[in-house]
Order: structure tokens, then C-alpha cells, then sequence
């Protein structure tokens, strides 16, 4: 299986219209406006799906902010913002979650209180020690 990219730092914008599959691995700043299935990864870094931007990934980033489409598995170091307009669909973990009153969330979240480390490899039971479990279920708007 081939390896990730080396990561690297700037300012990455996947434009309306581009569809790409694949693996990312970055610092600094991701924003998406088109469509992306894979995987992204970036403990240090801030993903953005913007209004337009339709998502298929298991998404690891320091913090993930979210206008348009997202489906698979969401894990933000810091946070996750599911602003107005958004529609996700999947398990999300971060230790501070924001919905807004217009945003859409099926799935299931661990919101963990944030420690001088962070857990290792996921989601584990002994992750869950000491850990608290928030979960919002709304209906697709119709």
C-alpha cells in the first residue's frame, strides 16, 4: 500500500468542481469545496468543508469545521463545528463540539475532556475512563 505524502505547511483549496480520492496529509489549512473521498490527516492542521464541499472520509485533524456534506469518521484533537448548513453523517470524537441550530448531525459523539496528553489510537475502553459521551440525533431536513 502506498504511503502518505510527507505533510507540509500553507494553505490547500480544493475548489468547486474538483473531485479527488485519495489520502492528504498536511499542516496548516484545508479547505474544501468540491468533493473528496479518503482520508486526511492532520493532527496540527484545521480542515474546513465549505457550503458546496461534499465529504466521504475519515477526517483527523486539530480542529474541523463543517458548512456542507461530511459522512465517515470525524476526530478533531481540539474541536468541531458543525456551522448552519451542514449535514453530517458518522461518529465524530473532539474535545469541544458547536452545533448550530440549523445543522444536521445522525450519528454518534464522544466529546472527551481534553488532558495534558491526548489519547492514543482511537477510540479504546480505556479511552473512555473518566471520559463523557454526548450524542445528537436530528431528523434530515425535509
Amino acid at each position: 500500500m502506498p504511503q502518505a505524502p510527507a505533510p507540509r505547511e500553507g494553505r490547500d483549496v480544493i475548489g468547486r468542481g474538483t473531485r479527488l480520492r485519495g489520502r492528504i496529509a498536511f499542516l496548516g489549512s484545508l479547505v474544501i469545496h468540491g468533493d473528496f473521498a479518503g482520508e486526511i490527516h492532520a493532527p496540527e492542521g484545521t480542515v474546513r468543508i465549505g457550503p458546496d464541499g461534499q465529504v466521504a472520509a475519515e477526517i483527523e485533524a486539530a480542529e474541523l469545521q463543517v458548512e456542507g456534506k461530511a459522512r465517515g469518521s470525524l476526530f478533531a484533537h481540539d474541536s468541531i463545528e458543525l456551522r448552519n448548513g451542514a449535514d453530517v453523517q458518522g461518529n465524530m470524537r473532539c474535545a469541544r463540539l458547536r452545533i448550530d441550530k440549523e445543522a444536521v448531525f445522525d450519528g454518534f459523539c464522544e466529546c472527551y475532556r481534553p488532558s495534558s496528553q491526548e489519547p492514543e489510537n482511537g477510540m479504546s475502553q480505556a479511552d473512555l475512563d473518566g471520559f463523557f459521551t454526548a450524542a445528537r440525533i436530528a431528523s434530515l431536513r425535509p
